[in-house]
């Protein structure tokens, strides 16, 4: 098991103390530029967070107990998939960037990427069995792909029992070795030249936001 403390100095490594990463259109959060309807507000809403990041070199905390969860069960997440799946897997490689994007891999196998999923109930992990993944996490993966040179990027959904679960004595009703639900997608041809196109006006708004603010606090 790789120790607790190593996760979280790994966590606050990219979160925290790595300059290169603020200001930059993450792979979590380009969905935005593909939206369904009106693009307008939400990219305006992610340039001025980008803008906050980039000058203040700060993320504000927005965690939840799931999301803790998840960061918690990332490192059981990549042993039971090198152990069922890959043996090969690298776990946390280094951050990834180009021009104004940039990213940060949960895993890398020779020939594909790796993101870990680790729902907090059965019924959500179920749904990556039932409806797969949403244009979120699809997105994500097309930009890991574009960072990381893969062809090929695995969504991996872990199950793994909350703490609330595990203090209550309650373990979910599912075998060991069928923990582990993989969604693979294909590299989708044109999609980074979309993706530089989309960028451009965010990045300009930003740019914008962030003159405002040299002018406030400078």
């Amino acid at each position: 098991m790789i120790h607790l403390n190593i996760i979280i100095m790994k966590y606050m490594e990219v979160t925290m103390f790595d300059n290169n990463r603020f200001g930059l259109i993450t792979g979590s959060k380009c969905s935005v530029l593909f939206p369904k309807r009106s693009a307008e507000k939400g990219q305006r809403t992610y340039a001025k967070q980008l803008a906050n990041q980039m000058f203040f070199k700060f993320y504000d905390e927005k965690g939840t107990w799931q999301t803790e969860h998840g960061h918690l069960a990332e490192s059981s997440a990549f042993e039971y998939y090198q152990q069922h799946f890959c043996k090969d897997a690298e776990y946390q490689p280094p951050f990834e960037m180009y021009m104004e994007f940039g990213g940060s891999a949960d895993c890398i196998a020779p020939e594909w990427g790796v993101d870990f999923k680790c729902p907090t109930s059965l019924e959500t992990w179920l749904d990556y069995l039932h409806e797969g993944i949403d244009e979120q996490q699809y997105y994500q993966a097309q930009m890991y792909m574009f960072l990381y040179d893969r062809p090929e990027w695995h969504i991996c959904a872990y199950l793994l029992e909350t703490n609330r679960m595990s203090d209550n004595g309650l373990t979910y009703p599912v075998d060991h070795d069928k923990r582990m639900i993989i969604t693979k997608v294909k590299k989708e041809e044109g999609w980074s030249d979309l993706l530089l196109e989309r960028g451009e006006p965010v990045i300009q708004m930003r740019n914008e936001f962030y003159n405002i603010l040299i002018q406030n606090f400078k």
